[in-house]
């Protein structure tokens, strides 16, 4: 983003990038140009898809998957390499609530909201086809009351974490 100049945004969207960056010190240059763009007191509002959602969503779709080295490999390291033998994907970087919210106070953002973007419904998701419209908002109300528990937060399939400068 050399393009712009230092505090340019109000707002800066990184709604992917931390979670395809492999490697820890292009997630950190991706992270600070995130930060030289945003104004001060402006929000910068990041996604990242949660380790343990992936181990569950492994054991829910592919047999193939559910391999106890494949599966310490992403709890431990939270990488995932199109080289890999077992990769269904590309290269992914699978973070935590915690990692988060660490990289948040290291760089002085003060968090604003952090929440599961899709919360359990990836695991519904043959009976939510089913549903609906009266139901279905019934969930999506449900989901907006409990979307920034700890524990939904980390089996979302992907969590947004907004912070101010």
């Amino acid at each position: 983003m050399t393009c712009f100049d230092d505090e340019t945004f109000d707002v800066v969207l990184n709604m992917g990038p931390l979670y395809h960056l492999t490697e820890e010190g292009k997630r950190y240059q991706c992270f600070t140009e995130s930060l030289r763009v945003l104004k001060k007191g402006g929000l910068l509002v990041a996604a990242y898809i949660p380790r343990l959602y992936l181990n569950q969503m492994i054991a829910m779709s592919d047999i193939k998957y559910l391999d106890m080295e494949f599966l310490n490999q992403i709890k431990d390291t939270g990488i995932l390499k199109h080289e890999d033998p077992k990769c269904f994907w590309t290269d992914t970087y699978y973070s935590s609530y915690e990692d988060m919210e660490e990289l948040f106070r290291k760089h002085a953002i003060k968090t604003v909201k952090h929440f599961a973007q899709d919360g359990l419904l990836p695991m519904l998701k043959k009976k939510a086809d089913q549903w609906n419209d009266e139901q279905f908002k019934i969930w999506c109300d449900y989901h907006c009351s409990v979307c920034e528990e700890k524990s939904i937060i980390g089996m979302s399939n992907h969590v947004v974490i907004v912070g101010r400068k």
